[in-house]
């Protein structure tokens, strides 16, 4: 499993960065990723997700998660991506649908925590930079580029989470 993931992940990154990307797409910058009702799933002093109890999933993630695809299958950008996606990568979909549901859940929840943890990082944008340069999270290639413009890593950070998020979403059947 962990070689179809690592597979999946180089996939995504590298067509990530190859392919021009110009469109504003899935959630813009400031929306909460949570459902309103319930309490944050970040712990807003650490930045890190709270656990659940009895499973990986909680009421609130799969909620958040759902509202995360709805908004998606009313994008349209977004879902030019997907037909594009099903298109160029059907053999290596053929492949990833071999997943069981609970490892393509367990991969969803974690991009979704990804992406609420990347709310936390960016308040401090030259930080978030040190921070992932650090982690070697950046291709050196990069590097000076984001340490001049923080907000372009914000931005290809976002697009990057929430194309893993939609792709494992396409590979789960829960967006035709």
């Amino acid at each position: 499993m962990r070689s179809i993931r690592s597979i999946f992940l180089l996939t995504t990154i590298l067509s990530f960065l190859l392919l021009p990307t110009h469109a504003q797409f899935g959630i813009k910058k400031g929306t909460p990723i949570s459902n309103p009702n319930n309490e944050a799933t970040i712990d807003p002093s650490t930045g890190t997700p709270s656990q659940q109890e009895g499973g990986f999933l909680s009421e609130k993630d799969a909620a958040d998660m759902s509202a995360i695809i709805e908004e998606a299958m009313k994008d349209v950008e977004t879902m030019a991506m997907v037909t594009k996606l099903k298109e160029e990568n059907s053999d290596h979909l053929s492949e990833l649908r071999q997943l069981s549901p609970m490892e393509v859940l367990g991969g969803m929840k974690e991009v979704l925590d990804n992406m609420k943890l990347i709310e936390y990082l960016f308040q401090d944008k030259e930080r978030a930079v040190k921070e992932m340069e650090k982690e070697g999270m950046i291709d050196k290639a990069h590097v000076k580029k984001y340490r001049k413009d923080p907000d372009l890593l914000e931005q290809d950070t976002r697009r990057g989470l929430y194309f893993q998020f939609i792709s494992l979403a396409v590979v789960g059947g829960f967006i035709e």
